[in-house]
């Protein structure tokens, strides 16, 4: 009997395995390393490396299957080994660009979970990572544990995307559906986020849209193919919803939702914002609670798709991740086009729109 379609002989697992190094290891990294080096490791991946400024404080306090790795202190020593993807989670702040870019340059396929590295130098990166034929890949990076990068790159590319609305910012999102839930201040919500560790000490970048409009623009990137760059994209606070906000809108049968919007006009354009806004408590961005994520993608011919998904905690995260480096290790030699992106005709905001009673102002 021949063997079916599902089957395969003559080849060992760990012969095929892709080597896998990875850069920074703050919470996100050590998450990643205990699945790899762990009994539920994607299977097709290999740890071999990781590099982080204090490699010999952090090495100490890992269990043995993370401290027998090669660890490193020299990002130019994951360039010159065997891996075949480098897994970038470096601290926000650090010359991640530079990294995505010379990893590339080595001949390394990448997985970044920095959304201002794509939002802000995606067309390039991704041009270069098709002419070294590699791949560069950041699902993570956009909607966490929601699937929505690889549901617009390849479930909805025989379609034409005319809208996306989404939450995008799993912090913002636990403390507003916090608020809902207690009436508590604004600030009493942000500190019970830093204390269930959604929330970073200074959450401005969160509660101010500017986290939201950075991944906002990868999506109207790779979901509309217009070229809208974060500080185009008009941005209000949610700092300063306060209880009485919310206790109207649930007298009204509604929440208070951070919203990020982009939808084609009929010009060419784009309407793009990101803001805080009364949506009906039984809809669907009403239902969303804690630090999940989710998405409605209209499409010209398939209609409304939806998506969910954590958008905190590092190991929702790491899924995304991984997913994205199984991907690549299936198909190593794959070359990816990059998006094609043009320049809209007009860039307009929330201000421009007409509001319907979906989406009110605070």
């Amino acid at each position: 009997m021949g063997l079916n379609s599902f089957q395969t002989s003559g080849s060992s697992p760990t012969a095929t395995r892709c080597h896998v190094a990875l850069l920074g290891f703050g919470p996100l990294g050590a998450a990643l390393a205990r699945r790899l080096t762990g009994p539920d490791s994607p299977s097709g991946l290999q740890l071999t490396q990781i590099c982080d400024r204090r490699a010999r404080e952090k090495r100490a306090r890992e269990a043995d299957a993370v401290a027998s790795l090669a660890w490193t202190e020299r990002f130019d020593d994951l360039l010159t080994s065997d891996a075949h993807i480098i897994i970038e989670a470096v601290a926000a702040g650090e010359p991640a660009s530079d990294y995505v870019r010379a990893a590339l340059l080595a001949g390394k396929s990448v997985v970044t979970v920095n959304k201002q590295v794509i939002a802000h130098h995606g067309a390039a990166l991704l041009a270069l990572a098709e002419r070294q034929g590699r791949q560069l890949r950041f699902e993570a990076a956009v909607g966490g544990a929601m699937p929505i990068v690889r549901t617009l790159s390849d479930g909805l590319a025989g379609d034409r995307v005319l809208s996306i609305d989404a939450v995008l910012n799993g912090t913002t999102n636990a403390v507003l559906t916090h608020m809902e839930h207690t009436g508590c201040s604004i600030a009493e919500a942000i500190a019970h986020a830093c204390a269930q560790g959604f929330a970073d000490a200074d959450p401005s970048a969160d509660l101010d849209g500017v986290d939201a409009a950075a991944k906002l623009s990868v999506l109207c990137a790779i979901g509309l193919g217009v070229r809208v760059a974060p500080s185009q994209i008009e941005t209000k606070t949610t700092r300063h919803v306060a209880a009485d906000d919310v206790s109207n809108a649930r007298e009204r049968g509604a929440t208070i939702r951070q919203l990020a919007h982009a939808e084609r006009t009929d010009d060419g354009g784009v309407t793009v914002w990101v803001a805080p806004r009364v949506v009906p408590a039984a809809s669907f961005f009403g239902r969303l609670s804690g630090g999940s994520n989710g998405a409605v993608v209209r499409g010209r011919y398939a209609g409304e798709v939806t998506l969910t998904g954590a958008g905190t905690g590092t190991y929702a995260i790491a899924v995304a991740v991984l997913s994205d480096a199984v991907a690549i290790a299936r198909d190593r030699a794959a070359i990816v086009p990059a998006p094609v992106i043009v320049e809209p005709t007009a860039i307009r905001g929330l201000d421009d729109q007409k509001i319907t009673n979906i989406r009110e102002a605070v």
